[in-house]
């Protein structure tokens, strides 16, 4: 058995709309959505009476493919996320990272779209890195390899 590559993030957003466009600055198209009211897929994930949309985002161009799926759960979770996911100490998901051409070109982009940078360009094992927020807070990272 070998694992070959990343396939997917699912990242659980209360408004689909601007994690959609968020992405879309990165390359992500919106390929499919599905509505999951119970059944199966509700079951899967431990809730069967799970109500949610299923986005599918797709970065162009990428192989191997692939994807970040978006859950926007109906009723919308309270106003309390609870602790702030860019706290990178905390357990669970800790970011995402993308590998880049050109990091610098990437960032001003990000930045001219009104992403929040969340540190400054870090030199770290043949790689630059930046790492910026996205939808709900989220953590994620621009990894441009050096010499490779």
């Amino acid at each position: 058995m070998m694992f070959l590559n990343v396939d997917h993030v699912t990242i659980a957003v209360a408004d689909a709309g601007p994690a959609i466009a968020f992405f879309a600055l990165l390359g992500f198209r919106e390929e499919h959505v599905l509505t999951i009211d119970g059944g199966a897929p509700a079951h899967y994930m431990g809730m069967p009476e799970m109500k949610a949309q299923h986005i599918t985002l797709a970065l162009e161009g990428a192989s191997p493919r692939f994807e970040i799926q978006l859950l926007e759960f109906t009723p919308t979770p309270g106003t309390d996320p609870g602790l702030h996911p860019t706290n990178l100490r905390e357990r669970g998901f800790n970011h995402l990272a993308l590998r880049v051409d050109d990091l610098g070109a990437a960032a001003k982009h990000l930045e001219a779209n009104g992403v929040t940078m969340l540190s400054e360009e870090l030199d770290y094992i043949s790689r630059k890195l930046r790492l910026f927020e996205g939808p709900e807070g989220i953590t994620l990272e621009l990894v441009q390899w050096v010499g490779n």
